[in-house]
Parts: structure tokens; sequence; C-alpha cells
């Protein structure tokens, strides 16, 4: 384990909540292809990552201590070490990606309100087929939405509960896009396996997973998400990746347009208190949901 990695666990163990935030925020940064944009702050305010703020205090202190890793790297690194500490798999990571300094096109990322013909055509341009939602649905297993666990009961380790669940008609905490797994019958079967299998859903999104945040060199200005392929078939090397820029203000938490209404978005084991590598710290705030966003908030 790298020492980077070291730290996460350390944090990790102090403030458990923070694992399914890390895990969260890989999978936003890189549905447009991995390139760190997600802590821009014109991004990390949308109403997409609503609940995703506190990775900006936590993370940008590490970019300072670890100079020669990119925002993205560290972001990758950081939700694959989240999935490991919470009992999940082993997922594969690499590093080479490269920061773009800019923020992604708005609108991208599908919202959790898609039917299953909907959720299908909006993951076919980046290259996953129906099994492969099935697989990085069950992500799902951890955090909460809307202020409430995704797996009521069972939200603070990562295993195969989230297809149990579903097959037992427990929705409470999922989303639409999970409850309509059930009505497609190839993703039904794959539920069914899950919830049967659980090493088999370890295998599978240890590999889903790496191939989702295997995705780099995105171009920015495209209307859609970045293909599977990177722009020239060829990862970057890790000597073309430029440092990261610093922030000038590492711990403190970023602005946001969400007010609190009192709900907050950690789960039932508490707020936890964000310590930064070595000892660096800061106590993000909680922001609420506006009741009508098509993008629940999690963690």
């Amino acid at each position: 384990m790298s020492q980077m990695q070291s730290i996460f666990v350390k944090n990790f163990t102090q403030n458990r909540a923070l694992a399914p935030l890390c895990l969260r925020g890989a999978f936003h940064d890189c549905w447009n292809g991995c390139n760190g944009a997600l802590l821009l702050p014109e991004e990390i305010s949308r109403a997409e990552n609503l609940g995703l703020e506190p990775l900006k205090p936590y993370l940008e202190p590490f970019l300072s201590q670890f100079p020669c890793v990119s925002v993205a790297d560290l972001i990758n690194s950081c939700a694959v070490t989240a999935v490991k500490f919470l009992g999940g798999p082993d997922v594969p990571v690499t590093f080479g990606r490269i920061d773009t300094g800019v923020p992604d096109p708005n609108g991208l990322l599908p919202p959790g309100t898609l039917n299953v013909q909907q959720l299908i055509a909006a993951f076919q341009p980046i290259g996953f087929d129906s099994k492969e939602i099935v697989t990085l649905s069950g992500a799902h297993c951890v955090g909460v939405c809307q202020g409430q666990p995704f797996c009521p009961g069972q939200n603070t380790t990562f295993g195969n509960h989230y297809y149990t669940q579903l097959l037992n008609g427990e929705f409470e905490g999922k989303l639409q896009t999970d409850m309509d797994l059930l009505q497609d019958n190839t993703m039904k079967s794959v539920v069914q396996q899950y919830a049967a299998d659980q090493q088999q859903f370890f295998d599978d999104f240890a590999k889903t997973f790496g191939k989702y945040i295997s995705r780099i060199q995105c171009n920015q200005t495209s209307d859609g998400p970045c293909p599977l392929e990177s722009s020239n078939g060829q990862a970057p090397s890790s000597n073309d990746n430029p440092s990261p820029q610093q922030p000038e203000q590492p711990n403190s938490p970023p602005s946001s347009t969400n007010t609190n209404n009192g709900q907050g978005f950690f789960p039932s084991f508490g707020l936890p208190n964000f310590n930064g590598p070595q000892g660096q710290s800061g106590n993000p705030s909680s922001s609420g949901s506006s009741g009508n966003n098509p993008f629940p908030f999690f963690i």
C-alpha cells in the first residue's frame, strides 16, 4: 500500500462516512473521462454534484504533499482504497491521468430519475452494456441518498446486499434507476446472479469499475460523454502528467449555492471531521436537498 493510500485508510478509519463519498466522487469525475474537473469550483457546485462539496477541502491538501499526483489520479486512488476499506474487492488503478483544468459540459451526468431504457441509452456511448450498468449500480450498497441510506441497516460495508434488497422489494432509499433494473429481463438476471454470489459481484465490479476509471483524455468541447478509448488510443505516460494546480486555501470549505434545510447528508454513523494528510483538518458544511433536484445527493 502506498503512503497516500495509507493516509486514506487512516482517515476512513476515523471517519467512515468519508469512504462512500470518495467512491461517488470517482463516478462523477470519470463520467466524461477522468480529468480532475470535479474539484473545480464551477463543477463541484453544480446540482448534479450536490453533496460532493466536502471532497474539495478533503482532497486538496494531498496535492501539496504529493505534487506529482494529478487531481484525477488522486480522486481514483481514494475511490479504490475506499472500496477495499469498506470490505470490497481490489480494483486495479494506474496513474497518469491528466488534469485539464476545464469544467466538463454541464448536464452530462444521468439523473437518478431515468427509466431503464434511458439508463441503457446513457451508458451506451461510453462503452458500457446492460450487465455493466447493473455491476456499477452495486456501488449503491454503501452511502446515503437524500439523507437516507441506500441500503438501510447495511450501508456501511461493501457487499451484495444491494441486490438482495432489490429482489426482496426493499426499495427504501433506492433511486428510480435502482428499482428499474428489475424491469429489464437481462438486467434482472444479473441482479439475481449477484444476490446469490457475492464473489461474482466482487470480481465483476473490480473489472468494470477499473474499466470505468481508466477512461481518460476526454475532449472537453464535446457535447457528449467521453468515449471509452482515449483520443489517440494510448494512455498517457506518467512523465507527461503535469503538476496539479495548488489550491490557495486547501482547508477552506468551498462555496455552495445550496442552503441547508436541516437535513444532513451523512449516514447514521455520524458527521465526520475530515482529517487531511499529516493532521491537516477541516469541517465541511453540510448542504441540504432542494426537494426537486433530479440529482439526489448521496455519498
